[in-house]
């Protein structure tokens, strides 16, 4: 029987479902995460190389329908650290292929595995592999294909993809 680990200070996340096992990896994912409480010592946050192998990455709800045009059978991902301004995520997905229509926030992302091909409404067409940076701006309209069984590291600013995932996921 699985528990749930639901201490998350943005509500969202929340509907990560966190088999007890995988609790104390994401408790460590947090360490550090938000404003340094007074006497408060705060440390560098380190990234487990569990988590950059994509190991303990959780399932989450799919895409909205409306953003799949090839859909994605599953997608994973985990927070390694969520603070007042900045929130990175490592994110794991199926071959498909997505439609974003006025990106709400900003995002810069490095390929670990696999391929990203993102298509802007102009027809621009960019080819991403592993060890490739890249940001993605606000605002940004066009498709997002993953193959080869996708994986990247991306950040985020946080109440922008709280907002996101709030008009996406409904958390």
């Amino acid at each position: 029987m699985k528990q749930y680990f639901r201490s998350y200070p943005l509500p969202w996340r929340s509907f990560y479902k966190v088999p007890l096992g995988m609790a104390a990896i994401v408790s460590l994912a947090w360490q550090g995460a938000g404003a340094a409480e007074p006497g408060k010592v705060l440390h560098p946050v380190a990234l487990s190389k569990d988590v950059l192998a994509g190991k303990g990455l959780i399932d989450f709800d799919p895409w909205p329908k409306a953003m799949q045009i090839k859909p994605i059978k599953s997608h994973r991902s985990i927070s390694w650290f969520v603070g007042e301004t900045l929130t990175s995520i490592i994110y794991e997905a199926d071959d498909g292929l997505l439609t974003f229509t006025d990106l709400p926030y900003e995002e810069h992302v490095r390929i670990l595995h696999g391929r990203a091909i993102l298509t802007s409404v102009d027809g621009h067409r960019q080819i991403f592999d592993p060890g490739d940076d890249f940001i993605v701006p606000k605002g940004w309209s066009g498709t997002w294909q993953l193959s080869g069984q996708y994986r990247e590291i991306a950040t985020f600013e946080t109440r922008s993809l709280d907002a996101a995932m709030q008009r996406w996921f409904g958390k």
